[in-house]
């Protein structure tokens, strides 16, 4: 693979960088993908020798990934009851609806 090659993949991977993080973040995975990302391909050699260090920054990413998630869903439940309480409140039953 020459030069050229090789400056074209970074670019690329430069270029879509932004895109990615942003999905990252918008599916809750950012932090977990950036400690697996500074464990493994950036600080390998710290990764071995801090261990602890390294399970307490996984255990933080997942319950930072689950406690997103649950509030995501517990907002997303509120506001289908605000929703569902309000058609209810504002409509009328059906037997003023029908002319008998």
């Amino acid at each position: 693979m020459n030069q050229l090659q090789q400056l074209l993949i970074v670019l690329g991977a430069l270029a879509l960088l932004p895109t990615v993080v942003k999905l990252l973040w918008k599916i809750y995975l950012f932090p977990l993908s950036a400690v697996i990302t500074a464990t493994r391909l950036i600080w390998p050699r710290w990764a071995a020798c801090h261990l602890g260090a390294c399970i307490g920054l996984y255990a933080a990413s997942v319950l930072f990934f689950a406690a997103a998630w649950a509030i995501r869903y517990r907002l997303k439940r509120r506001r289908e009851e605000e929703w569902l309480n309000k058609v209810l409140a504002t409509t009328k039953p059906l037997y003023e609806l029908t002319d008998e």
